[in-house]
């Protein structure tokens, strides 16, 4: 019975061997595993920095950009303000310019009138001559 007892427990010993040894193994396999997974998570945080480090330098662009965009409106506002004024103030000439040619042309018409009045007298005062 002893001997039987004794082969049972050797059976049994070499089944826990057998799972003392899987057992090894797993914890092998996860000891990997782990050091894989510390590998993988330096290397995500690496990308993560340097994402963010770009994420960063976009921000940073987007800011200058902005900046630019910015003095450009105040130029485009200054250079439309003074493109105003200059059209002001030649459409002012211009009106003052059309009333100095409107009252040229009123003289220039008066004139005429005179001249042709005189024209006319001329002839009165030749034929009369001539008739004398």
């Amino acid at each position: 019975m002893e001997e039987r007892s004794a082969e049972r427990f050797d059976k049994i010993d070499k089944r826990l061997d057998k799972v003392d040894g899987r057992l090894d193994s797993m914890e092998s396999r996860l000891d990997k595993l782990e050091y894989e997974m510390k590998g993988l998570r330096g290397d995500v945080e690496e990308m993560r920095d340097g994402m963010e480090a770009r994420f960063d330098a976009i921000g940073q662009q987007f800011n200058e950009i902005d900046t630019r965009f910015a003095a450009l409106e105040e130029k485009i506002d200054r250079n439309h303000q003074e493109v105003t004024k200059r059209i002001d103030s030649l459409s002012k000439d211009i009106e003052a310019q059309s009333e100095e040619s409107l009252r040229a042309q009123g003289a220039i018409k008066l004139l005429t009138t005179q001249h042709d009045q005189l024209a006319s007298r001329v002839t009165i005062v030749e034929s009369k001559l001539q008739a004398v």
